[in-house]
């Protein structure tokens, strides 16, 4: 499953509470790769995609990106019912998130869902807009989580946040919901959905270039799993167009768009040169996997199912950091393992098992194993 998303936006629940100053706004914040949840008080000037102006107590204003928050307390918010009141979902969302045990977490999962819905029904605290569509967003986010492990609750989760992106497009909220509606949909393996939530992530208006091409590049490759190649192609060359010469990036958007043209069986000329080029200039092992099991396609679109079996194999044994990637590995070794010239079905079995273990739960190449086999 994945849960990046989720982990960044709710880390840290537990430290709100005691330093709120009432009448004031405060945001919690956590860097990237820092344990430390910071707290900033002040007031908030104004809420994007791009995320928060906060004008701080000391008369300065602090520009808080929108996947930098945890959680926010809207001093009106807190004048309305109290700290111990307004903390209730966040506290509980926090217990469940520490949680080890399955089935606690789901009751605490639960538990704090009931408490957003009784919070956002409170008539001071609906009145209030940005608090409103904070628990809102929270109450979207809480049933999704709930939705990663029990497929039956996809379908309140989908509509919990299609119908907040509607209502709520224009707040710092919007960015993390819609990263959780693309997982959500990738897990689903609904590609071209979370493709075109990606493509409407990277339109909000203020985010930052770095999201933006993220975005992009996480919607584009999509496509190509989508086998909308030619969309995906276009979108791509407009990526590169406007990538900075030495930005580390483009070497991956030029194997997607080699992907694109070996899956089209198109100017194939010089291809297993390039990656191979790119292999030994890249020190990036999720860009190595991606450029040997692009490899691994072109030797066997020439017919070379030999080489194609060994470049698969190297990103099994050596470069199997991205879970995508390395699914694609074991399942083509799979394939491989059973034609000429190994003739090896047990071998092809090994690494069919290995792909339905749940390590590659909700990737697409173990979706397509176990479609093949019903």
């Amino acid at each position: 499953m994945r849960r990046f998303s989720l982990t960044f936006v709710l880390a840290g629940f537990m430290l709100i509470g005691s330093d709120a100053l009432w009448g004031k706004d405060t945001v919690y914040v956590r860097q990237p790769g820092k344990k430390k949840v910071d707290s900033f008080n002040g007031t908030i000037q104004q809420e994007t995609p791009a995320g928060i102006k906060l004008r701080t107590d000391n008369g300065k204003v602090q520009d808080i990106p929108a996947l930098l928050i945890h959680a926010i307390d809207y001093g009106d918010g807190i004048d309305a019912v109290g700290k111990v009141d307004y903390h209730a979902g966040d506290t509980k969302l926090g217990h469940a998130l520490d949680e080890t045990s399955a089935r606690k977490k789901v009751d605490e999962l639960e538990s704090a869902l009931l408490a957003f819905r009784e919070l956002d029904n409170n008539d001071k605290l609906r009145r209030i807009t940005a608090v409103h569509r904070y628990f809102q967003y929270r109450i979207a986010q809480t049933t999704a989580l709930l939705a990663q492990d029990d497929v039956n609750r996809r379908s309140a989760a989908f509509t919990a946040l299609n119908d907040f992106k509607t209502a709520f497009a224009d707040g710092w909220e919007i960015v993390p919901a819609l990263q959780l509606l693309a997982s959500l949909q990738e897990d689903k393996g609904d590609t071209e959905a979370a493709s075109k939530t990606y493509a409407d992530l990277s339109e909000l208006p203020g985010i930052s270039p770095a999201m933006k091409l993220q975005s992009q590049l996480r919607g584009s490759r999509l496509l190509l799993r989508a086998l909308k190649f030619s969309e995906a192609e276009e979108k791509l060359k407009q990526v590169e167009s406007a990538m900075p010469a030495a930005d580390p990036q483009r070497a991956f958007v030029e194997v997607y768009l080699i992907q694109s043209r070996i899956a089209q069986k198109r100017n194939l000329d010089g291809i297993d040169k390039k990656l191979e080029q790119i292999v030994r200039a890249g020190k990036d092992g999720g860009l190595c996997a991606l450029a040997h099991n692009a490899l691994g396609d072109y030797y066997r679109v020439k017919g070379d199912d030999a080489q194609a079996f060994w470049e698969y194999c190297k990103v099994d044994m050596l470069y199997n950091q991205d879970k995508e990637e390395h699914a694609k590995s074991l399942y083509y070794l799979s394939h491989l393992s059973e034609k000429p010239p190994r003739n090896n079905p047990a071998r092809a079995e090994e690494f069919l098992a290995r792909l339905k273990s749940p390590q590659f739960d909700g990737t697409m190449y173990q979706r397509l194993a176990a479609a093949e086999k019903k």
